[in-house]
């Protein structure tokens, strides 16, 4: 059991550095959102940065666990088929970046839906 608390709060802390980096890099990600085609970039990085970051410590919380896997899986799912869109790719490099995160993306939900129905 408390490995699999040890191994939650590895997960919540990811999921806030994250956050953390959509706020401090902002730039950075509104100008890669901007390029993906994403609505309103600024305020969505804006966004998803505080959604990260309740996300993952509502994770570590065991009473707003779920509330924190609804959030994570939100952003998750949106991220996932808005900004890592490989099959648009023409690059065979973009491709191969952008169908490596949609993968990873995919596996973070698989864990996070593990998280709270197992």
């Amino acid at each position: 059991m408390i490995i699999k608390t040890i191994l939650i709060a590895l997960l919540g802390i990811f999921f806030m550095l994250n956050g953390l980096n959509h706020l401090f890099n902002g730039q950075v990600l509104e100008e890669y959102a901007r390029k993906r085609g994403l609505f309103s970039p600024k305020q969505m990085v804006l966004l998803s940065g505080i959604g990260l970051i309740f996300g993952g410590a509502a994770l570590m919380a065991p009473m707003l666990r779920i509330y924190g896997i609804l959030a994570l899986l939100l952003f998750m799912v949106v991220a996932t088929f808005t900004m890592h869109r490989f099959w648009e790719e023409k690059d065979k490099y973009d491709r191969l970046l952008e169908s490596m995160n949609f993968a990873k993306n995919l596996a973070i939900i698989t864990e996070l839906v593990y998280i709270g129905w197992a």
